[in-house]
């Protein structure tokens, strides 16, 4: 059911079953291609810097490079318990008040853990992949992708996610997120009973200490979208325009040809651009502007993107994001659009992805890509398909190519 609520990278892959693992002020800028999150050619650093100078009450800060770990997680920790030693106390009214609701709270916690021994994990293996895209002129581009592979959150719960950086200082903002969302989410008081809100208030939370960091986030953020996985149920949180799909199997009788099955894709997020309406509204409400670069002729060239009312920046190309905080004067948010799924045995497999996997491939295209993969238990080779796909897509499409992640989950629900 539904409610709405660098270098290359090696594969690393896990078996889950074992137990391991707006009024146009100005016609601007010259042509170029609208390929990154603020247009980008080898000269958008230079042209970046210009546009910092007008940006006079907005204090820049020295960038240095936040401690992030890198390092996957390789086992399935089971939660340790920790034992509470009471002091006895001969009736209720003899124990101080926090006792007595600490007590109520841990009864609760342990009803919810309790019934959620009864669920089976459904997670069966998943690898993932981020490979450094390429821009001429510039060979020692970074990989700002990054993927979040946590199998170790307590509670039977699981959490995977993509965050793609941009902007100058975009990988701190993404290493950031992996560094620092798991913990957040998972030590927050709802996460038991209420994931939705333990998702919302871990974003916000996470965006504050984002902007308090030593590293200059005027004009550098990044998209994020996690899974969040619990016995048969997903949470899918989702902040600017990577995405997350899952693919389904469905078995079909005729009456001629026995049975037959056919694969469909479910989308598990929309993505976040200024030219949705909602999403133009709130900008739009807030002083900003939303409009595609103009060519010299004046015509649209490349996405919508949000300015600010009287000045031609950010040109930010997605509607919520973290970090930014000049896109953040003029209604770019970070509040996640967050949707919980009840899977069933038909749901086979979960893809998350950056833009640099979707730019020109499909949710269909992805699940007709991976399906093959799914029938031999092949996740390593269904991440390295989808990323050599999204490649050749953008050699086809572009000068230049985007930094291309995914995650690819098997499920086994029964």
């Amino acid at each position: 059911m539904l409610r709405n609520t660098t270098p290359d990278k090696k594969i690393h892959a896990r078996s889950l079953t074992k137990g391991t693992e707006g009024n146009k002020s100005q016609k601007l800028i010259p042509r170029h291609k609208p390929s990154n999150s603020y247009g980008g050619n080898s000269n958008s650093e230079k042209r970046l810097d210009l546009l910092k100078q007008s940006v006079s009450n907005l204090p820049q800060k020295q960038t240095t490079r936040p401690n992030s770990s890198t390092s996957t997680e390789r086992k399935l920790k089971a939660p340790q318990k920790k034992l509470i030693v009471h002091k006895k106390a001969s009736s209720v009214s003899e124990r101080p008040l926090n006792t007595i609701l600490s007590s109520m709270q841990n009864a609760h916690k342990h009803k919810l853990v309790s019934d959620r021994k009864k669920e089976r994990n459904c997670l069966h293996k998943f690898s993932y992949k981020s490979n450094t895209g390429f821009i001429p002129g510039n060979p020692n581009k970074v990989n700002q992708d990054i993927c979040i592979v946590n199998s170790t959150l307590n509670h039977d719960s699981y959490l995977f996610g993509v965050a793609d950086g941009h902007g100058i200082n975009g990988e701190y903002v993404s290493g950031y997120i992996k560094e620092r969302y798991p913990s957040l989410l998972s030590s927050n008081p709802y996460f038991l009973s209420t994931p939705i809100r333990a998702m919302s208030i871990s974003a916000s939370r996470l965006n504050k200490e984002i902007g308090s960091k030593d590293f200059d986030t005027n004009f550098s953020g990044s998209t994020f979208i996690s899974v969040l996985f619990r016995g048969k149920k997903l949470w899918c949180a989702n902040v600017g325009d990577s995405r997350a799909l899952l693919g389904r199997q469905i078995p079909e009788k005729t009456s001629s040809k026995g049975n037959s099955n056919h694969w469909m894709s479910i989308a598990l997020s929309r993505d976040h651009k200024p030219n949705e309406s909602d999403e133009s509204a709130r900008i739009l409400s807030h002083g900003g502007r939303v409009e595609a670069y103009q060519d010299e002729h004046g015509n649209p060239f490349g996405p919508s993107r949000v300015w600010l009312k009287s000045q031609n920046i950010p040109g930010l190309a997605m509607s919520r994001s973290f970090g930014d905080k000049v896109a953040g004067t003029v209604g770019v948010i970070c509040e996640p659009e967050i949707l919980e799924f009840e899977l069933c045995a038909d749901d086979k497999f979960v893809v998350i992805g950056s833009d640099g996997i979707f730019e020109f491939l499909s949710n269909e295209d992805i699940v007709k890509f991976v399906v093959p993969y799914w029938r031999r238990g092949d996740t390593d080779g269904a991440a390295e398909l989808l990323a050599k796909e999204a490649k050749e897509a953008w050699m086809r499409e572009e000068e230049v190519i985007d930094d291309i992640s995914c995650v690819v989950i098997f499920l086994d629900v029964v």
